[in-house]
């Protein structure tokens, strides 16, 4: 899983408008995936090409429960 992450950050800063990226260990066994975008468009026009770096990676099979997801608010 830390590899897709690591692929996803590696593609996501190729993109225009990423600002940062990183995966984070909240020391409680979560890992989080975090991306920051200049706005919800960038990220949009993204994500084609972030999906085809890990789309096909078995995400359910590594998860322990639910993958949670947050967007937050745009600039």
């Amino acid at each position: 899983m830390i590899d897709s992450m690591r692929r996803y950050s590696r593609v996501a800063r190729e993109q225009p408008g990423l600002e940062w990226t990183g995966v984070v260990d909240d020391e409680g066994g979560r890992l989080v995936g975090i991306a920051l975008w200049e706005s919800a468009e960038a990220a949009a026009a993204a994500r084609p090409a972030l999906m085809a770096e890990v789309g096909d990676d078995p995400f359910t099979t590594w998860d322990e429960r639910p993958i949670e997801g947050f967007r937050g608010p745009v600039r």
